[in-house]
């Protein structure tokens, strides 16, 4: 089982780390913010670390950081465009309202296609502007070597 759990985590952090894109600027790579990668894989099980990793997004984005949501694990069923407002942490936003504003703020978001699928989400469920990912193709042709991965 634990054996388990850290092959997933490696295959999630090689996933998320090949789809961030690196900037196609006049910003050398030294002066170049790294990008931000949340690795969620937390669900409705805990909203407190759901929400502190969309949190940290808030944060890369305020600092001009590329950000870039990952949802494995336990996390798909979270990013449906169906998710109910109940869903939410205390008193704060709901989860739903929440990735919505990151996404309008440029924030990148993809799901794990086998996370999705043992967790019963569907590509046609997500929410407009996260996608599924199709092909290790379309991660790996974006991997760079400047991320920094933070996982809740």
């Amino acid at each position: 089982m634990i054996r388990t759990l850290w092959i997933v985590l490696a295959i999630s952090v090689c996933l998320v780390g090949a789809y961030v894109t690196n900037a196609h600027d006049s910003v050398s790579p030294e002066t170049q913010k790294p990008t931000l990668v949340i690795n969620l894989t937390s669900g409705t099980e805990d909203l407190h670390a759901v929400v502190m990793g969309l949190h940290f997004a808030e944060h890369g984005l305020a600092d001009g950081r590329e950000v870039v949501i990952f949802f494995n694990v336990k996390a798909p069923p979270l990013a449906r465009k169906e998710l109910s407002d109940t869903v939410k942490f205390k008193e704060m936003p709901p989860v739903r309202a929440m990735i919505a504003d990151l996404l309008k703020q440029g924030a990148k978001m993809v799901v794990c296609p086998m996370c999705a699928e043992i967790t019963g989400v569907e590509a046609d469920q997500l929410a407009p502007g996260i996608d599924m990912i199709e092909d290790r193709k379309q991660i790996f042709d974006h991997m760079h070597f400047n991320s920094v991965v933070f996982t809740y």
